[in-house]
């Protein structure tokens, strides 16, 4: 599912969470995050703190995903239960049919160009310190094309309730306005947009 989002500074960004947010990301070697990197986190009275992305695991170093349908049992579910994150993204990348047989890119991002809020779970860590990973839900029509799950995107009005726990979360493919783009891939030199923007 997702292995690459990009999280940068924002401009006017002078007060509550989003500021924090933008002053944590300028302190990150690069806005493109990958497993095992240093993101941004949100915990819970907006604290923000950066730690590792992936679940240090022996037979993965960096379990990056979690799936929305199976967070009630097994490795996440204390995390779920006890120790909820929000991941802001400047954007998200996914990778669908493109053309002659190859993958092609598409970056996803907020139509007006705000933090999307992924829902997340963290744990302390041993060596690797702390650690988050990112929850995955079914497509919504915008990446039903592209891929069959997407992150879990918040509204921003869904933040709070979401890391206030103590009940299930009915995870729903997001509805809000994302801007999506063809683009080259992130993971290769630094990616950036190769098609005309469209808004969904």
């Amino acid at each position: 599912m997702c292995n690459s989002y990009r999280i940068a500074p924002k401009n006017g960004t002078d007060k509550g969470v989003r500021a924090k947010v933008s002053a944590a990301a300028a302190t990150l070697a690069t806005p493109l995050v990958r497993p095992s990197d240093p993101g941004v986190v949100v915990l819970t009275d907006e604290r923000v703190e950066i730690m590792r992305w992936g679940f240090h695991r022996s037979f993965n170093p960096a379990v990056n995903n979690a799936r929305s349908d199976k967070l009630e049992a097994g490795m996440w579910a204390a995390a779920y239960r006890e120790r909820r994150c929000v991941i802001p993204v400047s954007a998200f990348y996914e990778w669908g049919p493109g053309s002659g047989g190859r993958k092609q890119a598409h970056e996803f991002s907020d139509s007006e160009d705000d933090y999307l809020w992924i829902a997340g779970l963290w744990e302390p860590g041993g060596e690797h310190g702390p650690s988050y990973t990112m929850v995955t839900t079914e497509a919504s029509p915008v990446m039903a094309a592209i891929h069959s799950r997407m992150p879990a995107v918040l509204r921003p009005d869904e933040v709070q309730g979401f890391l206030d726990g103590g009940c299930r979360w009915n995870f729903q493919p997001y509805s809000g306005a994302l801007a999506v783009v063809p683009c080259a891939s992130p993971l290769k030199n630094g990616g950036g947009s190769v098609g005309q923007q469209e808004l969904f």
